[in-house]
């Protein structure tokens, strides 16, 4: 039988705690985000101690979640599985990708190649689907699917000494449709990156292809290049140059997950996500606001004690709603009408809370907010009357609710006719 702290140990290895680092001790590395049938899944490295001084990196692991918050590890993927070798302490960043019904896992070996392994489940098991590499030399797989009538899948890959370098995949997506091209970067940040610097990932955004490492990017029309390197997405929260990571989207929010290492000296990481946005004019924002404020709490949950809750961290929203501003201006949801509705998920209270106060711009016609509990049906807290106003100041509405205790899903579900419109900036509870 296990002793408790024991059988503690176990569960908390299982299961990431709702916070950042999204794991604790588990040497979460790399992180690629795949979501697949509305569930996230999370392919990364996995550093094996602490204490190691150079990369001890036997396997790859799998998580899964369904909220942002409980993490669950799935799978460890061993290299005695493909043909790596048994011993293997070499197993570097990792991708994976969906196609004709099969989930394809495509795999580092140190920067000796990349191979590639398929399942049935986007948590495997994983088998070799060509025992031997499908690029070489080099590492670091990113697989990008495009959203062209073809929905062509090519790989991203390499580092800085020789190059990135992007090749069409075939259909079967265990080959290569063409021979891998150098990707060409130009500007400042391409420049003064160091020459290891590896790590790419690649995804689009309307008709732009943004090309990420480290903490910066660089955007193109064309998926080959050339790309224009653009900055960073932002400072602080160990975003550097050893800030390798992803993006993702999920029920409508963007996010940007990346690695750390713990202490200096020591080859060991974890992981961090935060709340991502696109500026109007294309900028890539990290919302290091947000970590500064709550790095602790993590995404896709909240509490009624906080100063504000900013709308641009919702957890979901009604088809249509769009996310606005830019770096300097900040955020908010814009496009508001008649039926929208704004989801905050697992929203602690404490029992203390008797009103809400909502800052809203640019209210036109006329509707109302009903601050609805648990499901976009569920009981009415607390209302909010709307009408246009000649004002073009930010607007802050209040409304008793419910006292309330635990955690709660709250929905700003918004009505009105036929001209009301408004927008979102964010929102507070108050004893």
């Amino acid at each position: 039988m296990l002793k408790p702290f024991l059988f503690l140990s176990v569960i908390f290895s299982l299961l990431g705690n709702a916070q950042n680092p999204i794991t604790k001790s588990q040497g979460v590395s790399d992180p690629h985000i795949r979501v697949f049938n509305d569930t996230i899944y999370l392919y990364s490295g996995h550093d094996s101690n602490p204490t190691d001084k150079i990369w001890d990196m036997k396997d790859w692991r799998v998580f899964s979640s369904t909220n942002l918050i409980d993490w669950k590890m799935e799978q460890a993927i061993s290299p005695k599985n493909n043909y790596m070798a048994d011993n293997s302490s070499d197993c570097w960043a990792s991708d994976a990708a969906t196609r004709n019904g099969k989930y394809y896992f495509y795999f580092s070996d140190r920067k000796r190649g990349i191979g590639v392994m398929s399942a049935n489940k986007p948590t495997g098991p994983f088998t070799d689907a060509l025992g031997k590499p499908l690029v070489s030399p080099m590492h670091d797989p990113t697989i990008f699917i495009d959203n062209d009538e073809s929905k062509i899948p090519y790989i991203i890959y390499g580092d800085k000494s020789d190059a990135y370098y992007i090749a069409k995949l075939n259909n079967d997506m265990i080959s290569t449709a063409e021979e891998p091209k150098p990707i060409i970067i130009k500007g400042a940040s391409w420049e003064q990156a160091p020459e290891w610097m590896d790590k790419n990932y690649l995804f689009k955004h309307n008709d732009t292809y943004y090309l990420s490492w480290g903490r910066e990017y660089a955007t193109s029309k064309n998926i080959y290049g050339p790309y224009k390197s653009s900055g960073a997405f932002g400072k602080g929260h160990h975003l550097d140059e050893f800030a390798h990571g992803s993006f993702f989207w999920w029920k409508g929010q963007f996010y940007h997950i990346w690695c750390y290492y713990i202490e200096n000296g020591f080859k060991f990481r974890e992981t961090i996500i935060s709340y991502c946005h696109i500026a109007d004019n294309g900028d890539i924002v990290t919302d290091t606001k947000f970590l500064d404020e709550h790095f602790k709490n993590g995404v896709g949950q909240y509490d009624a004690s906080w100063n504000k809750i900013e709308a641009e961290w919702f957890y979901d929203k009604s088809e249509g709603v769009e996310k606005k501003g830019t770096r300097d201006g900040g955020f908010w949801l814009s496009n508001i009408k008649n039926g929208a509705w704004v989801k905050f998920a697992n929203v602690n209270f404490s029992n203390k809370a008797s009103k809400i106060k909502v800052t809203l711009k640019n209210i036109q016609g006329k509707g109302h907010i009903e601050i609805r509990k648990n499901s976009i049906s569920g009981s009415i807290i607390g209302q909010i009357e709307l009408e246009s106003t000649k004002n073009e100041e930010p607007q802050e509405l209040l409304s008793i609710i419910k006292k309330m205790k635990g955690k709660k899903d709250i929905y700003l579900k918004f009505s009105g006719n036929k001209a009301f419109k408004t927008e979102l900036d964010y929102f507070k509870f108050e004893e």
